[in-house]
C-alpha cells in the first residue's frame, strides 16, 4: 500500500466503523487516496464487510477506479456512480420503484428524436417550451419539494404531466435524472430490498448531491449502513441539478456524533496558484468562516501565475494558442496536460477561435463531441437500435428509432402507431408488431409496405441472432461479430475501436444492455482521457482533472460571474478551474470584444471591459498578454 504521509490522511485511515463520518478535502489533497486506503484496511481487517464506494461523476469513479485497483484488499469493490448504483438495486427488484419495466434508459439520439419529437406533437408543444417543462420536472425530483418556473405556461404545465406519464408507458422509457428519484421510493416502500445492504457506503464528491440523493443515503443509514462523506463545499458547482454546498455543511447535523475530519494539505498546486485560487473562494460571504486553507505541500515548487489582458477576442485567442505553443516548445509540457477552460461557450463561442489559431500553429486539440457524433452517425444508430432488440424484442424506443431512421416512413407513420397504443392501452412496440401481423390495417399507405418491409427483415435478424448469457472475450468484439446485414450495419472503424477498448473498462458479468448504455457515457471520458491533444471545455467540466497547465480564457465581469446566476457558484466554478494546475496557471480577458463573444453573459459589444470583479486587489494583477509572452519566452517570438 503506497506511503501516506500527512497526519490528516493517516487519521482518515484509522476510523473504525462505530459512527458516520465526514471529510471536509480542498482539491488535490489525497482525498481518493485515502478514501481507497480506509476501505482496503478495513476489508483487510475482516474481508466480509460489505463495503460499496459510490460518486456523482463519472470521472470521479473512474480516479477512484483507478486507486482500488492498486490495493489488494480493495481491489473487489468497484466503485459507481449514484446513477448506476440506483440502477444496479431496481434492475435487482423489478416493480420496486415508479419506471417501467424492463428499466431502459433513453440515450441522448433517442431524447432528442424519439421522446421530445413525438411528445411535441402528440401535446402541441413546441421542443424548447417542452425542454423547458422537463427541466421542471427534474427540478422537483432533485429537490423533493415543488418548483414551478415563472417562464411555464401553468396549461402547459398540466398538460405536460398526464400527456408525459401517457408516453412513458407507451414508449416504456426512464430519465437519468429521474434514477435517484424512483431508487429512494423503492427504499421508501420495500424493507426487503435486495442489493442494499451494506455496513459501509463510501460517498465521494458529497457536496454534488441533491435532497433526492441525501435522502436514498439517509434511507440507506436507516437500514443499519454507516456513511463516510468526503466532498469540499468549496466545489459545489451542480445547482443545475439541486445540489448545493449546504448538503455536506449540514452533514453533522444529519448524522449526529459523526466524526469529522479535513484535509488542507494539497499535493497538486503550487503555492502561487494555491493563493490565487483560496483569494477567489474567501470571497463568498456565505462560505463558513474559520474553514483551514488548503496549502502546498511543503518543498513543492511555487508555480507560475498571470492575469493577461488582450486588445480583443482575436487577439486573445491569438494569445492562448501561443501561451499553449510555448508550454509546449520552451517548458516540455504535453498538449494533454493543457487545459484551456471558458465559463460559457454556446455553438463554440469561445472555443472556436481558440481552436483556430491553434491549428494555424499545428497544435493538436481534443474533441469533447465526437462521441456523441460517432453515435449519431446513421449507420451506428441503427446497429444501436437493433442491438436494443435483441435485449428486448418489444423495445418500443429501439422500433421507433429504427422507423426514423428508414427512408420515406415519415412522424405521420409513428404517430399512427403510437395512436394504436394509445387506444389499445399497451406498448408501442406491441402495437406494431400487432399492427405488423394483421397487415398494417388503415395504416398510411405510402409509409406501411416500407415499415413491413422493415419488420420483417428485423424479425428475421432477431431470430438469427440469439444473445448468449454472456460474450466470450467481451461484449463490444460479440456486437462487432454479430453486425453485419442490412439491418445492422458494421460499426465504423471509430465506434469499432472504442467498443473493442470498452471491453477493458465495463465489468464482464454485466449484460449487453448495460453495456450498450455505457457505450457513450463511457466512451466519452475514455476518448477525452487518451486524447493527445490540448483538452478545451467549460470550467463545470473541468472537475476531477489534474493538469501541468491551465488557461482560463474570458475572465471578465459578465462572463465571471455571470449576471443571472448565484455569485456563490460562480466563484466556486473559478476555484474548481484554477485549482486544476500543478504548475502554471493563467487567466486571460479581452478589453473590447465584437461579435459572438461580446453577446455572451452580459453583452457589451462597443464598450470598454474589465477582468472579473472576483480578482479585484487580489494577489495577482493584470498586465498586456501579448508584452507577457514577449517578455516570458523571448526566444520563441
Amino acid at each position: 500500500m503506497p506511503v501516506l504521509h500527512t497526519p490528516e490522511q493517516q487519521e482518515i485511515i484509522a476510523h473504525d466503523l462505530t459512527r458516520h463520518a465526514r471529510i471536509l478535502a480542498g482539491p488535490g489533497t489525497g482525498k481518493s487516496a485515502s478514501l481507497v486506503a480506509l476501505v482496503n484496511r478495513l476489508r483487510t481487517k475482516d474481508p466480509g464487510c460489505r463495503i460499496r464506494l459510490l460518486t456523482f461523476t463519472r470521472a470521479a469513479t473512474s480516479e477512484l477506479a483507478k486507486k482500488v485497483s492498486e490495493h489488494p484488499a480493495a481491489a473487489a469493490e468497484r466503485p459507481s456512480t449514484i446513477h448506476s448504483f440506483a440502477i444496479s438495486v431496481l434492475l435487482r427488484n423489478r416493480g420496486a420503484g415508479s419506471p417501467p419495466q424492463p428499466l431502459r434508459i433513453a440515450d441522448d439520439w433517442e431524447y432528442q428524436h424519439t421522446v421530445l419529437g413525438t411528445l411535441s406533437r402528440r401535446m402541441g408543444i413546441g421542443i424548447p417550451r417542452l425542454k423547458r417543462l422537463f427541466r421542471e420536472m427534474a427540478a422537483n425530483w432533485e429537490s423533493l419539494r415543488p418548483e414551478e418556473d415563472p417562464k411555464v405556461d401553468p396549461r402547459h404545465r398540466a398538460l405536460f404531466l398526464g400527456g408525459w406519464n401517457e408516453h412513458r408507458q407507451i414508449f416504456g422509457y426512464t430519465l437519468l435524472s429521474e434514477l435517484p428519484y424512483a431508487l429512494r421510493a423503492a427504499l421508501r416502500d420495500h424493507p426487503d430490498l435486495q442489493g442494499a445492504d451494506y455496513d459501509l457506503l463510501v460517498v465521494d464528491e458529497y457536496q454534488d448531491l441533491n435532497a433526492c440523493d441525501l435522502e436514498a443515503l439517509r434511507l440507506l443509514a436507516e437500514r443499519g449502513c454507516w456513511i463516510v462523506a468526503a466532498g469540499d463545499d468549496d466545489q459545489s458547482i451542480y445547482s443545475f441539478r439541486k445540489a448545493a454546498p449546504e448538503g455536506i455543511r449540514r452533514f453533522p447535523l444529519d448524522y449526529p456524533g459523526c466524526a469529522d475530519y479535513s484535509l488542507s494539505v494539497t499535493q497538486r498546486c503550487g503555492s502561487r496558484i494555491v493563493d490565487w485560487a483560496s483569494y477567489v473562494i474567501e470571497g463568498d460571504p456565505d462560505r463558513p468562516r474559520g474553514k483551514p486553507r488548503v496549502r502546498s505541500v511543503e518543498g513543492s515548487p511555487e508555480g507560475e501565475v498571470a492575469l493577461l489582458s488582450f486588445a480583443s477576442e482575436r487577439s486573445e485567442a491569438e494569445g492562448v494558442a501561443l501561451l499553449v505553443r510555448n508550454l509546449i516548445q520552451s517548458e516540455g509540457i504535453r498538449t494533454s496536460e493543457i487545459l484551456v477552460l471558458m465559463r460559457t461557450d454556446d455553438r463554440g463561442r469561445f472555443s472556436g477561435p481558440v481552436r483556430t489559431q491553434l491549428a494555424r500553429l499545428g497544435i493538436a486539440y481534443s474533441d469533447p463531441d465526437v462521441v456523441q457524433r460517432m453515435l449519431e452517425e446513421p449507420g451506428n444508430r441503427q446497429l444501436l437500435e437493433a442491438l436494443r432488440l435483441l435485449v428486448h424484442r418489444q423495445d418500443s424506443l429501439a422500433w421507433a428509432g429504427l422507423l426514423t431512421l428508414t427512408a420515406r416512413i415519415g412522424t405521420t407513420f409513428v404517430d399512427f402507431v403510437y395512436e394504436q397504443a394509445r387506444q389499445r392501452r399497451c406498448s408501442f412496440g406491441q402495437a406494431l408488431l400487432d399492427l405488423y401481423g394483421n397487415g398494417f390495417p388503415e395504416g398510411p399507405s405510402a409509409s406501411s409496405q416500407r415499415a413491413r418491409d422493415l419488420v420483417t427483415s428485423a424479425l428475421a435478424w432477431l431470430d438469427a441472432h440469439p444473445v448468449p448469457e454472456t460474450a466470450e472475450g467481451g461484449w463490444g468484439r460479440w456486437i462487432i461479430e454479430t453486425s453485419g446485414g442490412g439491418l445492422a450495419p458494421p460499426p465504423s472503424d471509430p465506434l469499432r475501436e472504442l467498443l473493442l477498448a470498452l471491453d477493458g473498462l465495463v465489468e464482464p458479468d454485466q449484460g449487453l444492455g448495460r453495456f450498450i448504455g455505457q457505450i457513450g457515457p463511457l466512451g466519452k471520458d475514455l476518448t477525452l482521457a487518451l486524447s493527445e491533444g490540448v483538452r478545451i471545455m467549460r470550467l463545470g467540466g473541468a472537475k476531477g482533472l489534474t493538469v501541468k497547465a491551465t488557461i482560463i480564457v474570458g475572465l471578465e465581469d459578465g462572463l465571471i460571474p455571470r449576471p443571472d446566476c448565484d455569485l456563490g457558484e460562480e466563484r466556486r466554478l473559478l476555484y474548481v478551474g484554477m485549482t486544476r494546475a500543478e504548475k502554471f496557471l493563467f487567466g486571460t480577458w479581452a478589453r473590447r470584444r465584437r461579435g459572438p463573444t461580446a453577446r455572451a453573459g452580459s453583452p457589451a459589444i462597443h464598450t470598454l471591459r474589465r477582468h472579473s470583479t472576483f480578482l479585484d486587489n487580489g494577489p495577482v494583477n493584470s498586465e498586456d498578454g501579448m508584452a507577457f509572452v514577449r517578455r516570458r519566452w523571448p526566444a520563441a517570438i
